[in-house]
């Protein structure tokens, strides 16, 4: 391995290759790419040019390194030695000393690629392009850091002009009444941690009136010091504190993957922004590779998890339309909220819509190991991810959640991807190596301890996904050690540390709930909603990246109730509970069974044997938690149109705003589809079907 010769003494260590092998110039281009400059690479042709006391050696069959110490080193040696110049590289020279087998077998393979140098070349060129110098990401973290700003500042606004309708003071769901609940059960005991833990918000510290305010001025100037470039990391500490805060108050409105996933992503950002006071395109910093990894990890995990659930959950029936290619028939006019681009997707040919299947399950289950793959495969699993959120984008209205996706596949392109004339922009002037001071080795150090609760989680997360929904039938099951309970659990509270799966179910129904309004019980006006269809003419609107959370909500709600249409007790129930709850004006903590049940039932319950009236009872009290847990924000949606509440009637549209209380309310429902190319012709989007087993009319008197 080594010679001594003490006669050549370089002051710093050399490393000689082959100056007319082009495999060797690949290579010796990545060596010298290092960031930390140790080592001096020299062809061998000008060796002695520069060293005339260089020693003779056979250049051409192996690399050499030449130390300060005299010693030298050859063919595999000579690489792990160079390594052991940077700092966490060493560990292949260690073993290389230390075990005979290592250092026969790394000779093995050293001999192996110098045989083959033209097909390792060309291997080269299909995984790493042109070049093979380290990557490097400077232009790509500086673009993520402004893109991120702006989807936190898109969806801070997007959020701030709903919200007073939503759960302002006076909204559908004031946030107080989630602190009020929190802070009960804190007394109670029925939470292991406190009120502070169980809703993590600032606004436990400021006044009802100014709170909600103060975080979304606070969370839009630190998107705004972001986009700038001004502490990066700690703007996007105060956006993600911001949103948390308001997050976990605004239930229902705010428990969407895509809220999720912004959390998450800020907090990670974090571990990945640089440590600047101004983080300038002229002057940009190779971001943290733990940070880096860990959006590597993410992206991983939103796309691999949304891919699985696919063909591991199972509807109604053991129904499932992503296996037999179907559910492309489905999607289009059953999502959310379609977009009128929708309508011309769906009716495109069939052999259209199963080869876009095809597409999606390559793109979600094998594109995102390329991830992990050299530069030419990153870029593809960036290009194909970038692709189908901009289909996604196109043909539904999802929000921010497709730029934080897109976002995400910024962090895959390295410099060396980037055109010239765009990255000599980011290129340091001074071109001097970034300096590590005490807060990014914090950041490393912090980061690292995230990596590992990131992957430990998401190991968890992937094994219930590949379990999926039908564990019952398979007897399968998967009990979590304390150790991950006890992560999960931590993860919880700052909700950053999530479990993702798009579309687990395609829903195959568009079930719609119409509420309308009367003045004599006989002539019924509909309340039109700002992008929900509700009248068959109403074209449906693309309104990216906006996110209107009471449209969503009552999609959501509309497949609760089909999902109870056909238990009659249940239906019942959930009428009986809308009934009451829009007649009357109790809050959550006020209410009483007794409340949701009429004198006559009352009374018919003191006849009854003590077993059975409890039994009965204990059905009723059921059923009325597990609507107060789902639809207790529906109601109080009916109660606000019928006290004419006009902050939640600002969040429908203009012509359903109502100057005086209506005297009679209806709710009814209908299946709603697109229309056929002849329908639209006539200017009609949608035909709907009703379906009489539910109808709920609720007459007002004057009192109420």
């Amino acid at each position: 391995m080594t010679t001594n010769l003490v006669t050549f003494k370089p002051p710093r260590p050399i490393l000689v290759w082959d100056g007319e092998c082009n495999f060797c110039r690949l290579c010796a281009e990545r060596f010298n790419s290092h960031r930390e400059n140790k080592v001096d690479l020299i062809p061998y042709q000008s060796l002695h040019q520069q060293w005339p006391q260089a020693p003779a050696e056979d250049y051409a069959s192996a690399v050499y390194l030449f130390t300060p110490a005299g010693k030298s080193y050859r063919a595999a040696a000579a690489i792990y030695r160079f390594y052991a110049e940077y700092p966490w590289r060493g560990w292949a020279y260690w073993a290389y000393k230390r075990f005979l087998w290592f250092a026969a077998l790394s000779e093995w393979g050293y001999r192996f690629v110098a045989n083959n140098r033209k097909t390792f070349a060309r291997l080269a060129r299909i995984f790493w392009g042109k070049s093979l110098v380290l990557s490097t990401y400077r232009t790509s973290a500086w673009l993520y850091g402004r893109i991120l700003g702006i989807t936190i500042m898109i969806a801070f606004i997007s959020l701030w002009v709903q919200s007073a309708g939503l759960f302002g003071p006076e909204g559908i769901v004031p946030y107080s009444e989630n602190l009020d609940q929190a802070r009960l059960n804190s007394v109670n005991g029925s939470m292991a941690a406190s009120h502070l833990l169980e809703k993590p918000t600032w606004l436990w510290f400021f006044p009802e009136t100014t709170g909600m305010a103060a975080l979304f001025i606070t969370g839009c100037l630190s998107a705004l010091l972001l986009i700038l470039g001004v502490l990066p990391p700690i703007s996007v500490l105060v956006s993600w504190s911001c949103y948390l805060s308001l997050q976990v108050v605004a239930t229902p409105f705010l428990n969407f993957q895509w809220d999720l996933l912004l959390l998450e992503t800020m907090l990670l950002s974090l571990f990945y922004l640089p440590w600047k006071l101004r983080a300038k395109y002229t002057d940009s910093t190779e971001p943290n590779g733990i940070g880096r990894w860990l959006l590597w990890l993410l992206l991983f995990k939103l796309i691999f998890e949304s891919g699985i659930v696919k063909f591991t959950y199972f509807g109604s029936g053991d129904a499932n339309t992503w296996l037999d290619l179907t559910a492309l028939n489905y999607h289009y006019w059953t999502q959310p909220i379609p977009s009128w681009i929708s309508w011309y997707f769906h009716w495109l040919p069939q052999w259209f819509q199963k080869l876009a299947l095809l597409i999606t399950y390559a793109v979600e289950l094998i594109l995102p190991f390329f991830i992990f793959l050299p530069r030419r495969f990153k870029n593809i699993a960036g290009a194909g991810l970038i692709f189908l959120q901009v289909m996604i984008i196109i043909t539904g209205n999802y929000g921010f959640f497709n730029l934080l996706t897109v976002l995400l596949c910024l962090s895959l392109l390295d410099d060396q991807t980037v055109p010239a004339s765009i990255r000599m922009f980011f290129v340091p002037k001074n071109n001097e190596n970034y300096r590590i001071g005490l807060p990014r080795r914090l950041q490393s150090a912090v980061g690292a301890l995230v990596l590992f609760m990131f992957v430990w989680t998401g190991c968890y997360y992937l094994r219930l996904d590949l379990r999926g929904n039908r564990s019952s039938i398979t007897g399968a099951s998967i009990s979590p050690s304390g150790v991950t309970r006890s992560m999960i659990r931590s993860a919880r509270y700052s909700r950053s540390m999530n479990s993702y799966g798009l579309f687990r179910v395609m829903t195959t129904t568009r079930p719609e709930i119409i509420i309308a309004h009367s003045s004599d019980g006989e002539n019924w006006t509909p309340y039109h909603f700002q992008y929900k269809p509700v009248a068959l003419q109403m074209p449906p609107r693309f309104f990216f990246p906006h996110m209107p959370r009471l449209d969503w909500q009552m999609w959501f709600e509309a497949l609760y109730i089909e999902r109870i249409m056909d238990a009659q007790f249940s239906l019942s129930m959930y009428k009986r509970f809308l009934e009451v709850m829009t007649r009357g004006d109790m809050k959550l903590g006020e209410l009483r069974l007794d409340q949701f049940l009429t004198a006559p039932e009352l009374q018919n319950l003191n006849t009854m044997e003590i077993g059975e009236r409890q039994q009965l009872l204990d059905n009723i009290q059921m059923h009325i938690t597990s609507y107060l847990d789902h639809s207790y924000w529906f109601a109080r949606f009916l109660r606000a149109l019928r006290q004419g509440n006009t902050i939640v009637q600002s969040l429908l549209k203009q012509d359903s705003q109502l100057s005086e209380k209506p005297k009679y309310m209806r709710l009814t429902f209908y299946y709603y589809n697109f229309s056929d190319p002849q329908e639209k012709r006539k200017g009609f989007w949608w035909v709907r079907e009703p379906l009489e087993k539910f109808t709920l009319n609720i007459a007002f008197t004057v009192a109420e």
